[in-house]
């Protein structure tokens, strides 16, 4: 879950934001931060006894979908992170590569396994999100 409080505990570590050199020891990287809720390991507490459960695509496609919603997770995380410190120049940058990655993902999706949004209908001939609703996938 988030903590978002990100403003209290910036203002008590001695007035120093987030350094770069820091990176690797602060953050989880996007597949773990994904999972636990969180890209900021310090803040991170887990609940009780409570361990995160770990996903495993059962697939290519479910793959991929998982690498995009945790680079979107990532970067819609450091989102909320740079209302409060818009000044970050390295969580900018970082925010900015998630960003630029998560269009990459989406266009490597969209051209094997079809479109996402009506985005991706640009360069179509047809109308057709995908060939199957999910309730009617068999052997699942």
């Amino acid at each position: 879950m988030y903590n978002y409080n990100y403003d209290w505990y910036y203002m008590n570590r001695n007035n120093n934001l987030y350094n770069m050199n820091n990176q690797g020891k602060e953050l989880f990287n996007p597949k773990e931060g994904f999972e636990k809720g969180n890209m900021f390991n310090n803040l991170y507490s887990g609940y009780k006894n409570y361990n995160y459960q770990k996903l495993v695509p059962r697939n290519e496609q479910e793959e991929s979908l998982f690498k995009l919603q945790a680079i979107c997770f990532a970067a819609h995380d450091l989102n909320l992170y740079l209302d409060v410190h818009p000044n970050d120049q390295s969580m900018l940058m970082l925010f900015q590569d998630y960003l630029r990655q998560e269009e990459q993902l989406i266009k490597e999706y969209e051209s094997k396994y079809g479109p996402m949004t009506i985005d991706g209908l640009i360069n179509s001939n047809s109308f057709q999100w995908f060939k199957e609703w999910p309730w009617e996938v068999k052997n699942v």
